[in-house]
């Protein structure tokens, strides 16, 4: 153990897009602009460092550009900023730290840095992984080549059956209830969320693509229905974790709610080389 140094949590932009309200979630409004955000978020513990989700890698404009039809270039476009990687290399971070990387689940967004950290092991589950390398994962969802290099070393993350908040498996990464993953199935076959529990007493829950904004779990209510058809895969399993957080929400109003693109949820956490304790 590592105890020089201490649990923290970053937020690391590698990119964005805007888009009207009413395409980020039903009921919004159609003459509202919201931001959508492409993150990664490091977590140092002394225990080990990691990152969940990669955001935009290096390589994205390259990959987006060449394998997206026309149409779903105009849908899924972004202003790319720096990837995780640059912005590690130009704070003098030492990538070889980022010991494994957590994606919530294998679409584009989430994975195009994972090659970037030859040296990392990808954990997820696997029945994501059996997706997300089968016939079935195609653009613009999934993007092979963003994960199929040889050297990459893959972690099956296996939950086991202590139940924590209202989901009946969970996956302590640490052993110390800081850090506690939960399967929420339905965008992708075994896409992850991720409690944070810092030392401060804030408390974060990071919901992948369930919803891409936090006001989502309020209604409840689902995105809106075309990109819903691109990217969600079980549209039932979707809901019933949409309501499962939004009944958490009610009785756990402290815990903060992270959607993966939601700007407005994110912009009050630190963003590195800014931490919270």
């Amino acid at each position: 153990m590592d105890q020089k140094v201490k649990f923290s949590l970053s937020i690391i932009e590698t990119g964005f897009a805007k888009t009207p309200e009413a395409f980020v979630f039903r009921g919004g409004s159609l003459f509202k602009t919201r931001k959508l955000s492409h993150v990664s978020i490091l977590i140092q513990h002394p225990k080990g460092t990691f990152v969940f989700d990669t955001g935009l890698g290096s390589e994205i404009e390259g990959q987006f550009h060449d394998i997206f039809s026309f149409v779903d270039r105009q849908m899924f476009k972004f202003t790319k900023l720096e990837s995780l990687k640059e912005t590690l290399v130009k704070n003098e971070f030492n990538l070889d730290s980022i010991q494994f990387i957590i994606p919530t689940h294998l679409h584009f967004d989430h994975t195009s840095g994972i090659e970037d950290f030859p040296n990392a092991t990808v954990w997820t589950t696997k029945e994501e992984y059996n997706h997300a390398i089968s016939e079935e994962a195609n653009p613009p969802a999934f993007i092979k080549e963003q994960y199929d290099a040889d050297f990459i070393k893959w972690n099956f993350i296996e939950f086991d059956n202590t139940a924590y908040e209202l989901f009946q498996e969970s996956y302590d990464v640490f052993n110390d209830g800081t850090v506690v993953l939960v399967k929420l199935p339905g965008h992708t076959k075994g896409s992850l969320g991720m409690f944070v529990n810092l030392n401060s007493g804030k408390r974060y829950f990071f919901t992948g693509d369930l919803t891409w904004a936090a006001e989502a779990f309020i209604g409840p209510s689902e995105k809106h229905a075309i990109p819903r058809k691109k990217v969600d895969g079980d549209r039932e399993k979707v809901k019933e974790h949409i309501v499962m957080v939004h009944h958490l929400k009610k009785k756990k109003p402290e815990l903060k709610i992270i959607p993966a693109h939601d700007f407005n949820a994110q912009k009050d956490i630190a963003h590195f080389p800014d931490v919270e304790w």
